[in-house]
């Protein structure tokens, strides 16, 4: 089974190493982002935490669909999807 983002025709989603390193990557940067939009305008946090949290959560759906993706490709599941 190939799990893809966005459509049938979308990429095909990581395995989870390349998706946890690029999650790592993508809030490296962002937290400098972060600090430096908070350090230039600090009242700007009362947007900038519903913000946090949005970036979490896409990263954690990423994170699940990539784990889902490689149990899709374990034997076990594919004999239960077989079975159904």
């Amino acid at each position: 089974m190939r799990v893809r983002f966005d459509s049938q025709t979308g990429a095909d989603v990581p395995a989870p190493q390349t998706t946890l390193q690029d999650i790592h990557d993508e809030l490296l940067s962002q937290q400098q982002r972060w600090a430096d939009q908070l350090a230039s305008d600090p009242a700007s946090f009362a947007q900038l935490e519903p913000q946090v949290h949005h970036a979490f959560q896409q990263m954690a759906d990423r994170l699940v669909a990539s784990l889902l993706a490689h149990a899709a490709q374990q034997p076990a599941l594919q004999q239960q999807a077989k079975k159904k």
